[in-house]
């Protein structure tokens, strides 16, 4: 009982000292409070930067940031293996929810799940003319920055000149790999698709296997580089 009237005798004498409290008066300015219209702050920011010339200054470092990006897209930092693997991966989809028309039929349940290599899993094309489906381009992930990634392409071209493939790097300047092997060259930005394809490591040759994507890692390690020295290059062009 005692405790519990200590705490209110002092809980009494605290509040007592806020209400006594002096006014020390005022430091600095005051501003009244008001909301600020978004808009017109970026329109005042936009006409300084404008008066100042540091819009232009903005819109050259955005155009080269964006150059650069183009040129050399964000990496992803995917290593190269000496334990090779073969897997398959399944490419089936599971519907997230109803699919449907416009009348609000539901056309496609959810849950529906669908397979681009099996053409019975396609809804409405059981009774198709078509018999079977095959993905024709053979996915070969690189990293156009590793030299032995490079040679290692090239040769897989050279003993395949007639597969149709789709070159697409994890790493690299398209434009400098393109001269490279005289070939279109695709960038999987962000890693949508490796990590669809569980890829961990490259080089990976990616082909259709029946129904299931089929992923093979290669071990590039023992892949010489031939590198041809500015003397070199000149004593050959001497020489022809």
């Amino acid at each position: 009982m005692k405790l519990i009237i200590i705490s209110q005798i002092a809980l009494l004498a605290t509040f007592s000292s806020f209400v006594n409290a002096k006014n020390i008066g005022v430091v600095g300015h005051v501003f009244p409070i008001a909301e600020i219209d978004m808009l017109q702050w970026i329109d005042k920011r936009l006409a300084t930067y404008q008066a100042t010339g540091k819009l232009d200054e903005l819109k050259e470092n955005f155009q080269n940031q964006v150059k650069e990006t183009v040129k050399r897209p964000a990496p992803l930092g995917l290593e190269t293996t000496v334990t090779p693997r073969t897997f398959t991966v399944d490419p089936t989809l599971i519907l997230a929810k109803d699919i449907i028309d416009h009348k609000g039929t539901v056309i496609y349940p959810k849950g529906t799940r669908i397979n681009p290599f099996d053409l019975a899993t396609w809804p409405k094309l059981q009774q198709s003319s078509i018999s079977h489906f095959s993905f024709s381009k053979t996915l070969i992930f690189f990293n156009g920055d590793d030299k032995q990634q490079v040679e290692w392409a090239k040769r897989y071209q050279e003993q395949y000149p007639n597969k149709s493939i789709k070159w697409i790097l994890t790493e690299g300047e398209p434009a400098n790999t393109q001269k490279q092997l005289q070939a279109r060259i695709y960038f999987d930005q962000q890693g949508n698709i490796t990590r669809k394809l569980a890829i961990q490591y490259v080089p990976s040759v990616v082909e259709q296997k029946d129904t299931l994507w089929q992923v093979q890692e290669i071990d590039v390690s023992d892949i010489e580089i031939q590198e041809q020295t500015s003397l070199a290059l000149a004593l050959e062009g001497d020489a022809q």
